[in-house]
């Protein structure tokens, strides 16, 4: 998936949209990463916030959302 929509608010915070990156609805998740690895994800469509965890590899970024349980 490609950020469809990045944005830098300053030194200290980084945002994007990834079309389609909802866990649950398969809707946009913005994703907000903060210094020190820091990083949330929110849906708009079905509401669902997670900790996300951010790598950056040599062929690109790699996003994880933690589990918490699972059913």
């Amino acid at each position: 998936m490609n950020a469809s929509t990045e944005k830098n608010t300053g030194d200290t915070v980084s945002e994007f949209t990834l079309p389609e990156g909802c866990m649950l609805c398969g809707g946009a998740v913005t994703i907000r990463s903060t210094p020190g690895g820091g990083a949330h994800s929110y849906c708009p469509h079905c509401h669902w916030l997670s900790r996300t965890r951010l790598r950056m590899h040599k062929g690109g970024l790699e996003i994880a959302y933690a589990t918490k349980a699972f059913a």
